[in-house]
């Protein structure tokens, strides 16, 4: 980071004065930003973002332990510095940027280039396997502003790996990424005119995969790219040729649909409720191949659960892969409740109806479900999300087991 790290433990401040200053106007149906932020003095205060802001990430931009969350537009002071939690908008995704090509790596090279606008958040997602047999290559993702003032950009970061079980390295760095968003767990980076950070650093053995997830906002600033590397050194000089393979079938580009958002009610009662998801096409904005999986892709759906009876009724709900294996990462919120992990992190089998939970709805009441999935790198997609009234089978435990019927079994994963 170009800011510099604290290096002792923080503790919360009496009176924090929040020197950041956020301004909307709203003209003509469009939304502008200003975002004006102090001086630094010397790179010691560090802009972090969530709601809150866990001890956990905290702690991880900080460099060191932190033992409280931090609510926005609070601060924490540290030996040194300070961390400051700014109150921004959420502002939706503009586009999804996706590198999965070459998606075997087998020497240094460009992977991915591309630029940022003011307030047009970017999700970049990437997916590369180790190729190179006589020693590991190294993934950076950089920052360069190449504009005449400052740049500030906002990020929110996932990955995993390298892993050579690629299903799981995919599984992972959704499950990071999507748990950061949806708590809106960032950082704000400030690069000087012509200053370049590399804000993401992974090595890539052979025939292991890497998977990141980065979401970027430029808050203020202009000309500010960033670029996907493959080295052989971390520390050598970028500036390498565009690598590509003509027989490679796999997407790299810039795709116009970042986030998708469901809504469904659905009374109980004998008809099943699904959700599918997975299945678009998305056209290049660049020239180059289709996405096809809406990897990269979040999720939102909103669901209500409308129950007309004078008992409560169960429901239980499957995850039902339809393209092949697939593991699948989903965070839920039941009635405003904190948000609970349905994630799947093993392959399960096209067509087997694998459980995520069981939830009970009230008598003449309703349920609001709000799910947030993001397909899998490794996985195939398409898949669906099945919820209906629970069975009164005994025998479906082992029917789920089998992959030959519905499952009935009353599992919230942890």
């Amino acid at each position: 980071m170009s800011a510099t790290r604290p290096g002792a433990a923080c503790r919360a401040s009496g009176g924090a004065s929040f020197q950041s200053r956020l301004l909307f106007w709203f003209a003509l149906g469009c939304v502008s930003l200003v975002l004006s932020v102090a001086a630094q003095g010397s790179g010691r205060v560090l802009y972090v973002t969530g709601r809150p802001a866990s001890a956990g990430h905290l702690s991880e931009v900080a460099g060191t332990p932190v033992g409280q969350d931090l609510n926005p537009g609070g601060q924490l002071h540290c030996a040194g510095g300070t961390i400051r939690n700014l109150d921004l908008p959420q502002i939706p995704t503009r586009v999804l940027a996706f590198s999965d090509h070459p998606e075997r790596v087998r020497g240094r090279g460009l992977l991915f280039q591309a630029g940022l606008l003011r307030f047009a958040p970017v999700r970049f997602q990437y997916y590369h396997e180790g190729g190179c047999a006589d020693g590991p290559l190294f993934l950076s993702v950089r920052l360069r502003n190449r504009g005449s003032g400052p740049a500030h950009v906002h990020l929110i970061q996932g990955a995993a790996g390298p892993d050579p079980d690629y299903f799981a390295a995919g599984h992972r760095n959704n499950q990071i990424f999507l748990r950061r968003l949806v708590a809106f767990e960032g950082r704000v980076e400030v690069l000087a005119p012509g200053d370049s950070v590399q804000v993401a650093l992974h090595r890539l053995p052979y025939e292991q995969v890497v998977s990141g997830t980065l979401q970027m906002t430029l808050l203020e600033g202009r000309d500010l790219e960033y670029a996907l590397f493959a080295m052989r050194d971390p520390a050598e000089p970028i500036g390498f040729d565009l690598l590509s393979n003509p027989q490679d079938v796999h997407a790299r580009g810039i795709y116009p649909a970042a986030d998708q958002v469901l809504e469904r009610s659905w009374e109980v009662g004998p008809t099943p409720g699904l959700l599918a998801f997975g299945a678009l096409r998305q056209p290049n904005i660049l020239a180059g191949p289709e996405l096809k999986g809406d990897y990269g892709v979040v999720i939102r759906a909103e669901l209500r659960l409308i129950n007309p009876s004078d008992q409560a009724q169960k429901v239980e709900f499957c995850f039902n892969p339809r393209g092949g294996p697939a593991t699948g990462t989903f965070l839920a919120r039941v009635d405003g409740n904190p948000v609970l992990d349905w994630s799947v992190p093993h392959p399960v089998s096209a067509f087997v109806e694998f459980p995520l939970a069981v939830l009970e709805v009230p008598a003449r009441g309703q349920t609001l479900l709000i799910l947030w999935t993001i397909p899998e790198g490794a996985s195939n997609y398409p898949v669906r999300v099945l919820w209906r009234l629970q069975p009164t089978r005994m025998d479906l435990q082992e029917e789920c087991r089998r992959g030959a019927g519905s499952c009935t079994i009353d599992h919230v994963p942890g």
